[in-house]
């Protein structure tokens, strides 16, 4: 019942909310159906060869036990899923046929005893059935998902003896039938202990595995939750997620407005997911608040030794700026980058910018461990974000970074703009696009649930919004 569980899945917990949602879904009634449809290929394996309990009854002067019975055929039906207004979901099936075989003892109770045995094979045909799948939360948070009013009707049954003498079967075999056929139909039947057991247990088990929340670079929570009930249209359900990232070790909300998600009626595709540009924000929010924009640049991370101070070639800093190898001869510069602001993320139509500023602080190391400070660079940027969506997530690549510099402070003199604008090409070339497109590589994850992948996705970028439009494919 896994793939049912993308109707509730895209997903988290359910619960109120003022903000409004940073994240929005839209599954369509392809996708429903196509979830049936997986969902009754599953129901079919699991009911074939199915054992059913054994039967004993009695008619007039005859008594007889039916055991060993077992579902060896079943004919997987038309399906369609459809939205009910204010409840959820209605599954609804017809043409389906069901096969069972199994062992009969009959005892005649007659002026002269008679008793026997042998098999029979019966066959049932124009089977429907339709169950109502019920979504919500529980009182942890997490998604839940039941079924409720199941029925299930057969048309026909016709049951072959095999064994024995037949004239005698015939005398109750009209009751058998039936009997077997109240079995199998009903709302008690196996048929609907199936389905429901699908639901409530499957699916439920399926439910419990999702998380709350995304643990990003353990540091951060991604959250998902519902901030209120799914809404049902005749075409489609939606879903309103919370949509928003959290410092981990003390998860408060990101005093920032929460933008209007851009308006869409197609239903073309499977999916849809609106991202709000609020979401990247709140993490950049946390990041800022706690201290991570901050790095320490060394050696380490620029190659060809770019931070000494002495140099053979024109390779190293201390010839750029060449005050710095006369004040620090033989040693090396450590760079401390911070940002001085939230870097901002804005959506906006066909494109995605995000701008920050910052300050760069330059040390000389000394002998000791110690390091001497002589500079500060005031620097602004306006980065332009290809976005992109790969195995369901969400990730960046660095399009355009330019960065507008200058000197906050000097203990080395005046610098020249081409003397600053060789040390920033360096810097970013060489150190701040590759950590940007590191971190855009990693991405955010999608709330989708496992074994269910986009294909033929599309991504729109309109103003504070993401829009992803997909189908899906269950590869379970």
């Amino acid at each position: 019942m896994r793939t049912f569980c993308w109707l509730v899945a895209v997903v988290l917990v359910v619960t109120t909310d003022s903000k409004g949602p940073g994240l929005k879904t839209r599954i369509t009634d392809k996708a429903l159906n196509y979830a049936a449809d997986v969902a009754l290929d599953i129901l079919s394996k699991q009911i074939t060869g199915l054992v059913i309990p054994d039967q004993h009854g009695s008619s007039g002067d005859v008594s007889y036990d039916l055991t060993g019975l077992k579902i060896n055929g079943f004919g997987k039906p038309n399906s369609k899923i459809s939205t009910k207004p204010n409840v959820g979901l209605t599954l609804t099936t017809t043409g389906s046929s069901l096969n069972v075989h199994g062992n009969f003892h009959y005892k005649y109770h007659g002026i002269i005893p008679i008793s026997d045995s042998g098999s029979f094979d019966l066959r049932t045909s124009g089977i429907s059935f339709a169950i109502e799948i019920r979504l919500g939360s529980d009182s942890t948070g997490h998604p839940t998902m039941s079924s409720f009013g199941c029925t299930c009707s057969v048309a026909s049954a016709d049951i072959t003896f095999h064994g024995g003498t037949a004239w005698i079967y015939n005398l109750f075999s009209d009751l058998v039938a039936d009997k077997l056929k109240d079995m199998i139909g009903g709302g008690n039947g196996i048929l609907c202990q199936q389905l429901v057991h699908l639901i409530n247990v499957n699916g439920m088990e399926s439910l419990k595995n999702l998380p709350v929340t995304v643990e990003i670079a353990k540091l951060f929570l991604l959250d998902y939750r519902f901030i209120t009930t799914p809404s049902f249209q005749p075409t489609f359900m939606e879903s309103y997620h919370k949509g928003e990232v959290y410092w981990k070790p003390d998860p408060q909300e990101a005093p920032l407005p929460l933008p209007a998600l851009l308006p869409s009626s197609d239903t073309s595709r499977m999916m849809y997911l609106w991202v709000s540009d609020f979401l990247f924000n709140s993490m950049s929010y946390n990041a800022f608040k706690y201290r991570q924009l901050q790095y320490n640049v060394t050696n380490k991370d620029l190659p060809g030794g770019v931070l000494n101070t002495t140099c053979s070639k024109l390779t190293c800093i201390g010839k750029f700026i060449p005050e710095i190898g006369k004040r620090f001869p033989n040693t090396t510069v450590m760079l401390y980058m911070k940002s001085t602001s939230m870097p901002n993320m804005t959506v906006q139509n066909g494109s995605t910018v995000v701008n920050a500023a910052g300050d760069i602080v330059f040390f000389a190391q000394q002998p000791g461990g110690k390091y001497t400070y002589f500079l500060t660079l005031s620097a602004t940027m306006s980065s332009t974000i290809l976005i992109m969506i790969q195995n369901e997530t969400i990730r960046g690549k660095v399009l355009k970074l330019p960065i507008a510099v200058k000197v906050k402070d000097s203990k080395i003199g005046q610098l020249s703009p081409q003397v600053l604008d060789l040390v920033l090409k360096g810097v970013i070339t060489l150190f701040v696009e590759p950590k940007l497109n590191e971190l855009g590589s990693k991405g955010f994850p999608l709330p989708v649930i496992e074994s269910v992948h986009f294909v033929d996705t599309q991504l729109t970028t309109a103003k504070d919004t993401l829009l992803i439009a997909t189908n899906l494919k269950y590869a379970g």
